[in-house]
């Protein structure tokens, strides 16, 4: 998994490429932005490189035993730590939630020793924001005075959620999620799908790897179906009895989770609309597949309703942590849109 297999993040990608090469990595790095836009796989690749036995301009070979083991997860100095919970190798009936100020005590142990078949011991510190905080402060003295010979990354999707000690102590790299582009032509590369459906899974990721393997379409155009639906009983007919059922549905009926997917559904499709209204080729939305529907409905609504629509939508979403009512919320942006 050398730096020239992954994709995005081009600037950060050059930045530790050249900062192999010239020997000045550092000590300690928080690699932070949204879930799923290959974080890890840079701490492997920055792992890969820091140990090849032959790299090349700041990357890794990919194919020596060093590059190997790592890629198999089966070199004995670079390790990622996660919390109980996330561990597969953790056999427990109860399963901390945290990464625990044990886990950071024997990393902090291990990485006062010299490299045991490498050239760099490499920890990996998965999902930082889940350190308790004794935890964090267990390493802060590895991370202000690390040995020469050990890397510590820190990977998290939130970075303030992180001790301000922590962070002043480390490198930021800031990652932003893939263009479309970028996650389509992945997509393409490792995986075989009909080609509008691997258009459609890169727009509806919203640029993070992970997302877009984990959607189901067929699940995803069941909830679209119900979702195009209400929007014609809102834009084409306006018909109030529809428009109440489908609130008692989605705010009723549904579990919390399965609620935010339709929501998901509909800011997709909204913003589809959006992007209609404002001349974008039907060939180039996300649910193309579905532009005849969309066209007629984008004839029959003004740009100012569809963002209107829109705000409604994400204060529903925001409100769900406050335990909003999720029906008279849908009844509320709905009938009176």
């Amino acid at each position: 998994m050398p730096f020239s297999s992954l994709i995005g993040n081009e600037r950060i990608k050059k930045l530790l490429q050249r900062a192999v090469a010239e020997g000045r990595i550092g000590q300690s790095l928080v690699m932070a932005g949204p879930r799923g836009v290959g974080k890890h796989q840079f701490a492997i690749a920055l792992a890969q490189a820091l140990n090849c036995e032959r790299p090349v301009n700041g990357d890794a070979c990919g194919e020596c035993l060093q590059c190997r083991k790592i890629a198999a997860r089966e070199h004995a100095d670079v390790r990622t730590i996660l919390r109980e919970s996330q561990d597969p190798n953790v056999k427990k009936d109860y399963k901390s939630q945290f990464i625990k100020i044990d886990q950071m005590r024997e990393m902090s142990e291990q990485a006062q020793f010299r490299p045991y078949e490498g050239l760099r011991r490499v920890y990996i510190i998965d999902e930082a924001e889940w350190l308790r905080e004794e935890a964090a402060n267990a390493i802060l003295k590895t991370l202000e005075e690390p040995p020469a010979t050990t890397l510590i990354i820190l990977i998290t999707s939130k970075p303030y959620a992180l001790l301000e000690t922590i962070r002043s102590r480390c490198l930021m790299l800031s990652f932003a999620p893939l263009t479309a582009d970028e996650l389509e032509a992945y997509l393409k590369a490792n995986y075989k799908r009909p080609a509008e459906e691997t258009r459609m899974l890169a727009r509806l990721a919203r640029g993070s790897i992970g997302r877009a393997l984990e959607i189901d379409l067929g699940e995803y155009r069941e909830k679209r179906a119900r979702m195009i639906e209400i929007i014609e009983s809102l834009a084409l007919r306006r018909d109030t009895l529809k428009l109440m059922e489908a609130a008692e549905y989605l705010g009723k009926k549904l579990e919390k989770s399965e609620f935010e997917n339709h929501l998901d559904a509909l800011l997709a499709l909204l913003a589809d609309l959006f992007h209609l209204k404002l001349g974008e080729s039907a060939d180039r939305i996300t649910n193309a597949d579905a532009a005849a529907r969309l066209e007629k409905i984008r004839e029959a609504m003004t740009l100012e309703q569809i963002i209107d629509l829109v705000g409604r939508i994400e204060e529903i979403l925001q409100g769900l942590a406050r335990n909003v009512n999720r029906q008279l919320a849908m009844e509320s942006a709905l009938v009176t849109a």
